[in-house]
């Protein structure tokens, strides 16, 4: 059996939780109409999301279909956190970045962005922002060495994580939108990132994709890494061995390179482990129809 079609006729915790989102999405978007920009386009594109989705388990299967049922989630997650840009101020327009800041403060004496300062070098700097710019791809990693050996369960599970995981941390920016230390700390930071070939094209790679958004706390570049992290450690050892370095220098940019608070790490620390804590017990309850065997179901879960 192909591993695509191990999802015909299954409507998958994984998708369930992107159709949620969705929804909590288009109301937000309801309730604050008039301050939303294009927002019956994006209204529009939420409810189009959540009829498509909630269609491809009945849809008529060839390739493309099948496919699709494999990684609408994935590929549907850079739209709405493209989307944030336009939403998040809007709905919360108080900056949280002050907050934050004397957070910091208080835990370390000093601002901890403009103290790295002291061990800013070019070759560490380059490094550092090749590793956070890695992001994007560690876990698309995990999930193709988990779709090229057909174990589809794992893979079923470890896409309800990421899902469930990401949209945790988009709804965390409208509770604490902030800007980040680069910034609202920009007048303290008396040296600028300098790398060697290509920090510069990196850096502004990123701010073309990502555009200026609200999403430094909680720090999902520090949550995302440390769940793919915890399960390569389960699914594919020798994966995880060299995520052990990529991804402790990843989230020690998130600091260093200044897009992120420590307090922002610690909450990304503290949002992965809800995750990995609540995860079983959301997963259970949202196949609470099942499309395995429940025993079977049982033993999936346990190996998590």
């Amino acid at each position: 059996m192909e591993a695509a079609k191990y999802y015909i006729g299954k409507f998958r915790a994984a998708d369930k939780v992107t159709v949620l989102y969705q929804f909590i999405i288009a109301l937000i978007i309801i309730f604050n109409f008039k301050h939303i920009p294009y927002n019956r386009s994006f209204l529009i594109v939420h409810l189009l999301l959540i009829a498509g989705i909630m269609s491809l388990p009945l849809l008529k299967s060839n390739g493309f279909i099948n496919w699709l049922r494999v990684w609408n989630q994935i590929l549907i997650l850079p739209f709405n956190f493209f989307e944030l840009h336009f939403l998040v101020h809007q709905v919360h327009p108080l900056d949280m970045d002050a907050v934050l800041i004397k957070i910091d403060h208080l835990l370390f004496g000093v601002n901890p962005t403009v103290w790295l300062e002291k061990i800013q070098w070019a070759p560490l700097t380059e490094y550092l922002q090749l590793s956070y710019s890695s992001f994007y791809f560690l876990p698309l990693i995990l999930f193709i060495l988990l779709y090229r050996q057909g174990r589809m369960e794992s893979f079923d599970y470890f896409a309800f994580i990421i899902v469930y995981g990401f949209y945790l941390s988009y709804l965390g920016y409208f509770l604490v939108p902030a800007l980040g230390p680069r910034f609202a700390l920009a007048e303290l930071h008396n040296h600028p990132l300098n790398g060697l070939w290509f920090t510069r094209h990196l850096q502004h790679l990123l701010n073309t994709l990502e555009n200026v958004q609200r999403d430094a706390f909680p720090s999902g570049h520090t949550a995302m890494t440390l769940l793919t992290m915890y399960f390569a450690a389960k699914f594919a050892r020798k994966y995880f061995y060299v995520l052990l370095v990529i991804g402790s220098s990843l989230i020690f940019a998130t600091v260093y390179l200044r897009y992120h608070y420590v307090i922002d790490v610690i909450a990304g620390f503290f949002l992965a482990w809800i995750v990995i804590v609540t995860g079983p017990l959301v997963y259970r309850w949202l196949n609470a129809v099942q499309w395995v065997p429940y025993g079977r179901l049982k033993d999936v879960v346990r190996e998590r």
